[in-house]
């Protein structure tokens, strides 16, 4: 049980870990992204607004249309800055934008001025912008950076644009706006490879970091857990050995009382006074007898002997003895158990498992109702069910009837002897074999105790 919380505490805790740094890690890549495609839309925006160039010009664009890589490139943001302020224009050009011409030179100087920020602002200067007639051949096409481009792949991209029904968009790290005028079509395209680059390099830095600060913290959260956890464990090893010393001091007066009982018998013969010590003898005895099963188990339950063994025959040997029992009581028992089934894991508590849920079945069907116990073999799954019919186990019971002194009948004085060992010494039975057990129960259609233990070592 100790284990299993500090199990949980910790896999919540290392969970929790792992989510907030994949939460930090996706929303700084998250932003990272957006902050690229801000700049990648600025600049796209301001090519679209110059007619596919810098805001200072054409860039030599050649004038007899021809299709050519060579065309003069335009002037870099630092160029231009350094234009602008000898009052000198590129190439002997004039700005494009619309009453560039007419205006006076420092007004002119002011709207040079707020363009070149607006592109530095951008961060991005790797673009290229391609002519297209409309037919979509590619009639000019012209870059900050003709060197890392050639015909066929302008070419490539301007095909792949054109007949995209979309004004905007990117075609991996290469994003695009196109504008249509009467005969011509202009695209500009930013190509963001670098950034993209860079915020995979971000990303895994990120992702390192987060795993290097969950590792280290991991460990911490384990030696916190530990050290939380360590009062309860001492506390529960504590109840453990208490329940052990205490049920073996209680056999001995037991033992007296239950011997002294049978010589008063003896003495002055049967009565209801002395029936009265040994039924009260026989469930303390019984009541102890499952106290002491249960510590067994819990003191250490990883010693249990585990062997293969002939699991059908070790179901029929307990299963066949309860059809007296079951006829007694006026309920029928059927059994449907193939030969040959073969299970790993401890015969003897396997047997104690069967009888417990027969008694259980037994005690809680209705008169004259039927008792059903049936093995099955699912690849290396073992499947053992014990139905019964009768009253329905409440659905909010269900989950707490195999917690120790648990009854559904909370009552002192139920009709139905017990003392509410029974279940929780299954639970431990199947979970020291690795398996689980679950319970269905609904009125008119009776209840099942489902056991699934693995064919062979290990979980199933």
């Amino acid at each position: 049980m100790i284990r299993a919380l500090r199990r949980r505490m910790i896999l919540t805790v290392l969970a929790g870990l792992l989510l907030a740094s994949a939460g930090v890690v996706f929303c700084i890549n998250a932003l990272n992204q957006r902050d690229i495609r801000t700049q990648v839309e600025q600049v796209l925006s301001l090519l679209i607004e110059n007619g596919g160039e810098r805001p200072l010009g054409r860039g030599g664009r050649p004038s007899d249309g021809s299709f050519s890589q060579t065309a003069t490139r335009p002037p870099l943001p630092d160029d231009m800055e350094a234009l602008s302020a000898s009052g000198q224009q590129p190439n002997g050009m004039q700005p494009m934008g619309p009453g560039y011409g007419n205006e006076p030179t420092e007004r002119r100087d002011g709207l040079m001025s707020q363009r070149l920020d607006e592109v530095s602002r951008a961060g991005m200067s790797n673009y290229y912008t391609i002519w297209l007639d409309k037919n979509g051949t590619v009639q000019d096409w012209v870059s900050d950076r003709a060197d890392l481009y050639t015909d066929d792949e302008i070419a490539d991209m301007a095909a792949q644009v054109f007949v995209k029904d979309s004004a905007s968009g990117n075609i991996g790290s290469q994003y695009f706006k196109r504008s249509d005028g009467e005969d011509s079509v202009l695209i500009v395209v930013v190509d963001a490879r670098v950034e993209q680059q860079n915020a995979r390099s971000v990303l895994r830095t990120t992702a390192l970091a987060a795993l290097i600060e969950d590792i280290l913290l991991s460990i911490g959260a384990i030696l916190i857990v530990n050290r939380l956890i360590r009062p309860v464990d001492q506390a529960f090893e504590k109840q453990k050995q208490f329940v052990w010393d205490a049920s073996h001091e209680l056999k001995t007066p037991l033992a007296v009382i239950s011997a002294n009982a049978q010589v008063l018998e003896g003495e002055i013969g049967k009565s209801e006074e002395l029936a009265y010590i040994r039924s009260e003898i026989d469930r303390s005895d019984a009541l102890i007898q499952n106290l002491l099963a249960l510590a067994r188990m819990d003191k250490d339950p990883g010693r249990q002997p585990m062997e293969r063994f002939d699991m059908s025959r070790a179901v029929l040997s307990v299963a066949l003895p309860f059809e007296s029992v079951a006829f007694e009581a006026g309920r029928t028992l059927e059994t449907d158990v193939p030969e040959g089934i073969s299970a790993f894991g401890n015969e003897e508590m396997v047997k104690q498992l069967v009888v417990i849920l027969l008694s259980n079945a037994v005690k809680y069907s209705d008169d004259a109702g039927t008792i059903r116990v049936s093995l099955a073999e699912k690849g290396e799954r073992r499947i053992l069910r014990v139905y019964n019919t009768g009253d329905a186990i409440p659905e909010e019971a269900q989950q707490k009837i195999f917690d120790r002194f648990y009854r559904v009948d909370q009552s002192h004085n139920s009709e139905k002897p017990g003392s509410g060992l029974g279940l929780a010494i299954a639970k431990s039975i199947v979970e020291i074999h690795k398996g689980r057990i679950d319970v269905t129960s609904a009125p008119e259609q009776g209840t099942t105790f489902t056991v699934t233990l693995p064919g062979r070592g290990g979980r199933s």
